[in-house]
């Protein structure tokens, strides 16, 4: 069975970084990724890297694009809608 990712893509479409698991490894947490859509690795992040992270995610942008989810999938689902005549 394959594994579902997450698809981050570029300005243009293309795919950037798959993610397709996090893991706990002691302190750390271990993310498998495919860079590129060409290199699959494990990248590693540390405790001090995790607070950066959560410092980055806890600012105004992303917390209100968290908040406005559900208005943005029922946009999308509405528009994929055919519409009856």
């Amino acid at each position: 069975m394959k594994k579902r990712a997450i698809s981050l893509v570029d300005s243009n479409g293309e795919v950037a970084a798959a993610f397709y698991s996090v893991r706990r490894e002691g302190d750390k947490l271990v993310i498998d990724t495919k860079a590129l859509d060409v290199m699959r690795m494990d990248m590693i992040i540390t405790p001090s890297e995790a607070l950066k992270v959560l410092r980055m995610v806890l600012t105004w942008p992303v917390i209100s694009y968290v908040l406005l989810l559900p208005y943005f999938a029922l946009k999308q689902r509405l528009a994929s809608k055919p519409r009856e005549s």
